[in-house]
């Protein structure tokens, strides 16, 4: 049986996982067992299924509609059915994941503001007259009152550059972290591994549930995972967001870090099949101007291998 999908990894991830193994073997207890006991751990997991449930029977559907006298002969394929194709595998993933695509984009369209798309960065100017560059495949809400200055991070990474306003904080929030500052330049970021925070010019405040995490100056950055838990580490402030000239800076980062940031600069879904090569240790400068050669660069150099299944969806594993 093969490993089940990886905890780090996204719930879009583990979706597409989950349909792969389960069609793979149909008759595995042990496997669906392991699955049922995955949807019971959160709503989340069931209405992901649930969802994709849909779209994988419609996709076994997309067959023309048969003649008249090849009914009879239809009937009897479907009492002796035959082992499904290696292309219904491939229609039925590459359903599943549009719909495991479209669904957050929708969502994301109807809350942001302000959005980008794939490979596509972006300079805003506030209200306020503060400065927003969004990366790649990011989006923020924007909520300004008399009192309070109030971004939300949606998805992806946002650099900032604030007008300082004593009288009305500056806040973004991403996930469940709060950045607030007076004016300062600095950027934030979120992902799968959780919300990062890097300041160029200034300080920051970063808090979490209403307490406070840390207080971090130039060249300081914070790096807070899913479970609240924070580490603290020097930068180079002019590293605070290199995406911005399309270079990202990365020192002893998880492959599986590297790769959702490349992700942003590639369209559709990227997956691991192996935790092992995504949770290797990468050093290096990535050329985001050539998504695809340093896709192949970080991975190969892992000792990984990428398997192209669709535009739509890329599958890491080991050689």
């Amino acid at each position: 049986m093969s490993p089940a999908p990886n905890k780090g990894q996204s719930l879009r991830g583990q979706v597409i996982d989950w349909h792969f193994r389960l069609e793979s073997a149909p008759d595995d207890q042990a496997l669906r067992a392991e699955f049922d006991a995955w949807l019971a751990q959160s709503d989340r997991h069931r209405k992901a299924h649930e969802t994709i449930q849909s779209i994988w029977h419609d996709a076994e559907q997309l067959q023309p509609a048969a003649p008249a006298r090849q009914q009879a002969a239809n009937v009897a394929k479907l009492q002796h059915p035959r082992p499904r194709s290696r292309r219904f595998y491939y229609v039925a993933a590459l359903a599943a994941c549009l719909a495991i695509l479209m669904l957050p984009a929708v969502q994301l369209r109807l809350a942001a503001d302000h959005m980008t798309g794939i490979a596509e960065l972006r300079e805003l100017m506030l209200d306020d007259g503060s400065r927003v560059t969004l990366d790649a495949a990011s989006a923020i809400a924007v909520d300004f009152s008399t009192a309070r200055r109030s971004i939300k991070l949606l998805s992806g990474q946002a650099f900032f550059e604030v007008v300082s306003l004593p009288d009305r904080p500056f806040v973004v929030t991403a996930s469940d972290v709060n950045v607030t500052v007076t004016g300062t330049s600095f950027s934030v970021g979120t992902s799968d591994m959780g919300v990062g925070v890097t300041v160029e010019t200034g300080n920051v405040r970063v808090s979490r549930d209403g307490k406070e995490l840390a207080g971090l100056v130039a060249g300081e950055r914070l790096r807070v995972d899913p479970d609240g838990v924070a580490a603290q580490e020097s930068v180079n402030p002019g590293d605070a967001a290199a995406w911005r000239s399309q270079r990202f800076i990365v020192h002893e980062a998880t492959v599986r870090e590297v790769v959702e940031q490349i992700g942003r600069y590639v369209p559709g879904a990227i997956i691991f099949r192996d935790q092992q090569v995504a949770d290797r240790r990468v050093t290096g400068v990535i050329d985001l101007r050539r998504p695809d050669e340093a896709l192949h660069a970080v991975v190969n150099l892992q000792q990984g291998k990428i398997l192209q299944i669709s535009p739509y969806l890329t599958v890491i594993s080991a050689r």
